[in-house]
């Protein structure tokens, strides 16, 4: 049990492997070795709060979007990154082997290195990709969680509501 410090504001999405991500409503994402309370990296650039951070599918990457209509790639080996402007607020994204999905407040699904794109029945609030990475589930703001085969690409899905 312990503490991490770090973030001067609220952390809006967190992920564990086998390090420690954080996004934050401060502009930037954190990244903390197990068993250390203070960040081993501090990833900023963003110009407002970072809503989502992800570990590539890339060994030594990590993905961060932000309300700012940026998706940023980090390559925290080399200490570059690699800025994409998706346009729109950002609210979650994932990771594939071959493209980042993001989910956004325009009701849209884009796959960032692969420009496809999926209509959402609302505001995308959050994405969640199956084990295989064949299957994406998003949530909306309109109380629809739905259900994409990325085989296809298409706006065919399952709803649930």
């Amino acid at each position: 049990r312990g503490t991490l410090d770090g973030s001067t504001e609220g952390i809006t999405c967190i992920e564990f492997d086998p390090m420690i991500l954080a996004a934050s409503y401060n502009k930037s994402a954190m990244l903390w070795q197990l068993g250390d309370s203070v960040p081993k990296v501090t990833l900023t650039g963003h110009s407002r709060k970072v809503t989502a951070a992800r570990f590539s599918s890339v060994l030594h990457q990590v993905v961060t979007g932000s309300g700012d209509g940026t998706i940023r790639l980090w390559d925290l080996q080399r200490a570059a990154v690699r800025p994409v402007n998706v346009a729109k607020y950002c609210s979650d994204l994932v990771c594939s082997e071959n493209c980042i999905i993001s989910g956004h407040y325009d009701c849209q699904i884009r796959a960032a290195s692969c420009v496809q794109m999926l209509p959402a029945q609302g505001k995308v609030t959050s994405l969640d990709l199956s084990s295989d990475h064949l299957q994406l589930l998003s949530c909306c703001r309109d109380d629809c969680l739905q259900l994409f085969d990325l085989r296809r690409w298409s706006s065919e899905r399952v709803s649930f509501r």
